[in-house]
């Protein structure tokens, strides 16, 4: 089950869409909430999360984008979508493109990533998947951390900075299964599921090297979705 809150939602009731989830399996989902943008209310839905002041989000009206800075960092600036689930291990996938822009300091991308968390509680708490364009690098960790987490690798599938990359998590009871444009990069079975017990879906843009200078993305499209019924 998932809780609609916040101002504004988009629902699609009716919307039936293939996702696939684990190596070459597929199951019909729901899209439950659906945010590209487009209106200057449909970024308003989406709240500020953690990071506190160092971290800012602006509407783009010309390119009908989500601006996401952070001004001094190390740190992680998380905004979380109105919907989150509202029963225990609640299943779902949730999608977001982002793309950290050139404007980020050379000397700063390595660090620079883009993140998404899925059953994401108060602190740090949640499953979370984190792509380092520059690096072409990611990490499927789990917050308190657990057996079979972090999975970190490589993939060519990670486009670089000022390029569009869609990052999704897959969660099916204890399977945890991460994706970076369409390419399934991580799957992690979780001996203890129960420890996760957070509801917020969120997403992220993060800083790993210590700097006063602005780290930048933006965000064009974030999807939930749930298992048809």
């Amino acid at each position: 089950m998932m809780r609609f809150a916040g101002k504004r939602t988009l629902f699609v009731g009716a919307v039936a869409v293939m996702l696939a989830i684990g190596a070459g399996a597929a199951i019909a989902a729901v899209t439950l909430y659906s945010n590209d943008f487009s209106r200057r209310g449909d970024f308003e839905d989406i709240l500020r999360s953690g990071g506190g002041k160092r971290c800012d989000k602006k509407y783009r009206e010309k390119s009908k984008v989500m601006l996401a800075s952070i001004k001094a960092s190390p740190t992680t600036c998380s905004f979380k979508t109105p919907v989150q689930g509202d029963d225990e291990l609640p299943n779902y996938t949730i999608s977001v493109e982002g793309k950290v822009l050139k404007n980020t300091p050379k000397s700063l991308r390595a660090g620079t990533f883009l993140e998404i968390s899925a059953r994401a509680g108060g602190g740090d708490t949640g499953y979370k998947l984190q792509v380092f364009p520059q690096k072409k690098r990611f990490e499927l960790k789990r917050e308190p951390q657990g057996n079979g987490f972090p999975k970190r690798g490589k993939s060519d599938a990670i486009k670089g900075i000022n390029e569009r990359n869609s990052l999704r998590l897959a969660l099916e009871g204890a399977r945890v299964t991460a994706f970076v444009n369409g390419k399934e990069v991580a799957m992690v079975t979780d001996n203890n599921p129960g420890q996760v017990q957070g509801r917020k879906i969120r997403f992220a843009i993060g800083s790993q090297k210590e700097s006063r200078k602005d780290v930048v993305a933006t965000f064009k499209r974030i999807a939930v979705s749930v298992p048809e019924p």
